[in-house]
């Protein structure tokens, strides 16, 4: 049986992940300064995948305006804003 209180930590522990990762990128986002904006991507991008198990870093911090494929990036990222939305409409998140 699940311990209850580990598995509410956990979803309270991944909110403030999420709540972070929102606060990181939204000045990031807004920011005119290449290097500013790829650091603030590439940064998020390297946390996020050494999650996965990949402790090496693949990503070094570089102004935005030398980062390739960006656009496929934002393709990716769109759907999973999609379905992230989705999933929570369906379970009334919002």
């Amino acid at each position: 049986m699940p311990n209850l209180k580990h598995s509410s930590t956990n979803v309270e522990l991944a909110r403030k992940c999420l709540d972070l990762t929102r606060d990181i990128a939204d000045p990031g986002a807004s920011c005119w300064d290449p290097e500013a904006v790829g650091y603030a991507l590439q940064e998020l991008s390297q946390v996020l995948l050494e999650r996965t198990g990949t402790g090496d870093r693949i990503f070094e911090p570089v102004p935005a305006d030398e980062i390739a494929d960006l656009a496929a990036l934002c393709v990716e990222l769109r759907w999973v804003d999609r379905s992230t939305q989705d999933l929570c409409v369906g379970h009334r998140c919002n």
